[in-house]
């Protein structure tokens, strides 16, 4: 049977497309599949036309000259006719025997840059402390190897774990509350690390660039970077303790979604996030640090009305120059050089601030990150064709790329060979089927989004952009009688206190009005400060995250449900 249907797989793709079509146009009458069957004229109609680039080649009905494979200076974009909403490219099924081998291998990480060995000799050498907490009744080595966190647990004697907060590649963090703490650094956010040596060293870096970066600054730059209170060492594990924020803007936009509320990142919030994350960009450069891991849940807010946002996660950040690695930044957010294996810059960090702030406006990935040709073919779609220079000079280059000349990156899809043709498109047509015709807005998101890291602005070009001109504080963000009725808008009103102040039907007196109907146990979670969505939506943010970029942890003992157990379970 399966020799069977190789035969008449073989066959179907010997056809010219048209008798191919055809027949499978008939089988799928013939078993009343008509939805597929629409979804085939739709994707016929959207398929790029394959030829010469003539008139009398695009109307041809010549299966030779249908099936000719176009020269390669002519392989770029071309204008896409799909109806459906946010499809960048088309998929073609190649010959794997038609293609050279490289394409065919996945590429191995590359490394930029040469550590200089007796400059470090001579460097300064700094130090802090790492107080290491231990008791008299245990010796030798823990009995796990990973640190399980539960509710209600105390850390060391001094932290008494709230809640989980959210989880990482390295970490994963909780919300605790500091039995020595007062004021505002009473409730903190502690960072617990998953236990490998590479991963310890990874978090311990984040905690030697932070410091580095206090001796630095000054009180004014010290203030856009995350309040680091405290590090210490306990059962095997290395904690870390940040001041505690908010939601991160990944959680935030989702959950208001989710939830039937009032749109928060409107054109105006969207300026407000992008002069403070191109503030603190700009301190970091200056030091010669690349963050390398900007993305939606690596930024916190804290405070909804003013827009207040914060940039955390410095663990896999890197010094300009120093050796750096090619496996850098979240797929969806890496720059084109980054996946082409090029030596980078600071200027990573302005294209992921880009696909940053398209993601927050249009509530969803701007580049399909389901591998690396589909990432490749969407930046083509959207910011246009990538330089031959750049291509020529990746060393990545040959792995998704026939050539230099190509527009059309090749790659496995669902097991099979295929072709990425990219749709002709561009940011300002994004923005419009979202209803926003700001050409500031598209033109500032241009500067951040050049494929070409030479064009790309640096944060401080970014910083003179007209779309960053003030133009006054945005709205305060309001929730009517009905937002603020249901669990999501009192969460929001409760957690983000400032929302209260604002005299709008949302505000204090529909509050006063609200809170006396909530139980017990839901009023003094959200008397307590920390992030306002559940924790039930973050652990689930997480895993479809997750799933989504299909990460997989190596060892069920580093699962995050597993580390984190609530006091009520078993």
């Amino acid at each position: 049977m399966s020799q069977r249907r190789d035969a008449l797989y073989q066959e179907l793709i010997d056809l010219d497309p048209e008798s191919a079509v055809q027949i499978v146009s008939r089988w799928l009458g013939a078993h009343n599949l008509k939805r597929t069957e629409e979804v085939l004229e739709e994707d016929l109609q959207a398929r790029p036309l394959v030829g010469n680039g003539s008139a009398d080649a695009a109307t041809s009905s010549s299966s030779e000259t249908v099936r000719q494979t176009p020269p390669p200076a002519e392989a770029l974009p071309v204008p896409g006719t799909s109806t459906r909403p946010g499809r960048l490219f088309d998929i073609e099924p190649i010959d794997p025997t038609s293609v050279p081998e490289m394409l065919l291998m996945k590429p191995d990480p590359v490394f930029h840059g040469d550590r200089d060995e007796r400059k470090r000799e001579a460097a300064d050498i700094l130090e802090f402390n790492l107080t290491v907490h231990y008791d008299a009744l245990t010796s030798g080595l823990e009995s796990e190897t990973h640190f399980r966190v539960e509710e209600k647990q105390i850390i060391a004697g001094r932290y008494v774990v709230i809640q989980y907060l959210g989880s990482g590649t390295f970490c994963h963090t909780v919300q605790c509350e500091d039995l020595r703490g007062s004021g505002a650094n009473r409730f903190v956010c502690v960072k617990v690390s998953k236990n490998t040596k590479d991963i310890f060293d990874q978090n311990l870096w984040e905690v030697k660039l932070l410091k580095m970066l206090s001796g630095r600054l000054n009180s004014a730059e010290r203030q856009l970077l995350p309040q680091l209170l405290n590090v210490f060492y306990y059962r095997e594990t290395l904690f870390i303790v940040y001041e505690l924020l908010r939601d991160n803007l990944y959680h935030i936009y989702k959950y208001i979604e989710e939830c039937g509320l009032p749109k928060y990142f409107t054109v105006e919030r969207l300026r407000e996030v992008a002069r403070q994350c191109l503030l603190t960009l700009q301190c970091l450069h200056q030091q010669e640090v690349i963050h390398c891991d900007l993305k939606p849940e690596n930024i916190l807010i804290s405070s909804l009305t003013a827009c207040k946002i914060k940039v955390i996660d410095y663990g896999n950040a890197y010094l300009h120059h120093d050796q750096r690695c090619s496996y850098v930044q979240s797929r969806a957010y890496r720059a084109p050089e980054v996946v082409l294996g090029l030596p980078y810059s600071t200027k990573v960090d302005l294209w992921s601030l880009g696909c940053i702030l398209m993601e927050l406006f249009t509530g969803k990935l701007l580049f399909d990150n389901r591998s690396v040709q589909a990432l490749l073919a969407s930046h083509i779609s959207l910011v246009g064709p990538l330089p031959p220079s750049l291509i020529r000079a990746g060393q990545l280059s040959d792995h998704f790329f026939a050539s230099e000349t190509e527009q059309t990156p090749v790659g496995k899809h669902e097991g099979r060979l295929c072709r990425f043709r990219p749709h002709k498109s561009s940011i300002a047509v994004l923005l419009a089927q979202h209803d926003c015709k700001d050409a500031e807005l598209a033109s500032f998101i241009g500067i951040l989004m050049q494929p070409d890291p030479e064009r790309r602005a640096s944060a401080t070009e970014a910083l003179r952009h007209p779309f960053l001109e003030p133009k006054g504080p945005p709205k305060p963000y309001q929730l009517d009688k009905d937002d603020s009725s249901g669990e999501a808008g009192l969460r929001l009103l409760r957690k983000y206190r400032s929302l209260e102040d604002v005299d709008t039907p949302g505000g204090r007196a529909n509050l006063s009005h609200f809170v006396g109907s909530i139980d017990g146990e839901l009023r003094a979670e959200l008397d307590v400060p920390g992030p306002a969505t559940p924790t039930s939506f973050r652990e689930q943010c997480y895993h479809d995250r997750e799933m989504l970029e299909k990460k997989r942890l190596r060892k069920t003992a580093m699962r995050p449900d597993l580390l984190w157990k609530r006091k009520d379970s078993s």
